[in-house]
């Protein structure tokens, strides 16, 4: 009868426990695992077993945190002491979620909830990658000096932006390369803005291009382009005034596409529940309108970044080099 008591507040009851591979995932991704259920001191009586996808997004000014969808797995069972379950768990991770990026993050929330118990529960975070061609076009940018900023990965009503600045061959020509980008299912679309330094003044230049698969296979030749277009908009920053057409941008679908099996911009997008609304919902959340338009000015920053910054708290979350 005191153990029965015990475990109501949750000593010697019930635990459970998600496992899954701890690696870094792509939007689109099928993520297999196990859910296992160790019985406690006495026989209890779980109501449900469920697993919530959060998304949690966090500034200087605070952070908000939504439950991106709940995977159910069971209904009620009685679990007998000492008793093991084990009951499997997949999910397909949505393909408009934005990437994680130091703001942003992803955990998984598993709710065993015990009648008239303690609900016990398990924490998992997990990271949410970009697209292995993304990622060819970022160590491209590496390849040509350029670091990844704080910022990089802010969300806005229109999708994520990543920002790079320059360390080597741009720098004093460039202040911040800024990158918005689609995969495809032949290539992936890019829409970059880079600020240059003309004098004491700045211009910013746009282009848009598109890089096809095959030429996404070759780094050196991802390297070349970009250094290529990064050049052209320094020395010809007024014929590239033109608005980015990403604001109403809709996917290409094509066969034969290769690396996660998306078609979007990456990071999501407004026209989509999570990749818009739900990241509106958020903003809101912190400090309101004003976070989707980039405030947040007084976040410290790496002295190499000129002391700039237009974004909300982008600090690498999962690690890395750039720390506050």
């Amino acid at each position: 009868m005191f153990k029965k008591f015990l475990a109501r507040f949750g000593k010697g009851a019930a635990a459970v426990d998600l496992r899954f591979a701890n690696r870094p995932y792509l939007a689109g991704d099928l993520l297999e695992g196990e859910v296992h259920i160790l019985g406690g001191e006495v026989e209890q009586k779980v109501n449900s077993l469920a697993v919530r996808l959060m998304l949690s997004i966090r500034a200087k000014q605070g952070s908000a945190v939504r439950d991106v969808e709940t995977i159910p797995l069971s209904g009620a069972f009685v679990i007998m002491p000492k008793e093991q379950k084990v009951i499997p768990f997949t999910y397909q991770i949505p393909s408009n979620l934005p990437v994680s990026r130091g703001a942003i993050s992803y955990y998984f929330d598993t709710q065993l909830d015990i009648d008239g118990g303690v609900d016990r529960t398990d924490i998992d975070y997990f990271t949410l990658d970009v697209p292995n061609e993304v990622q060819m076009i970022f160590n491209a940018l590496g390849n040509l000096g350029f670091r990844e900023k704080h910022t990089s990965g802010k969300v806005d009503q229109y999708g994520q932006e990543f920002s790079f600045f320059p360390t080597q061959l741009f720098a004093g020509q460039v202040n911040e390369v800024e990158l918005r980008l689609a995969h495809e299912g032949s290539g992936v679309r890019v829409w970059m803005e880079v600020d240059c330094r003309n004098g004491l003044h700045e211009i910013e230049a746009k282009r848009e291009f598109f890089i096809e698969q095959s030429l996404l296979d070759s780094e050196s030749q991802v390297t070349e382009l970009l250094k290529e277009s990064i050049a052209e908009a320094v020395n010809h920053p007024h014929a590239y005034a033109h608005p980015l057409s990403f604001t109403s941008y809709r996917p290409h679908h094509s066969h034969g596409h290769h690396g996660s099996g998306i078609g979007g911009m990456v990071g999501g997008m407004a026209m989509g529940i999570l990749g818009g609304v739900l990241i509106g919902e958020l903003m809101d959340d912190l400090i309101g309108d004003e976070l989707l338009e980039g405030a947040a000015e007084d976040l410290g920053l790496d002295a190499a970044e000129q002391g700039e910054d237009d974004g909300f708290d982008l600090g690498d979350f999962f690690g890395g080099d750039d720390e506050f």
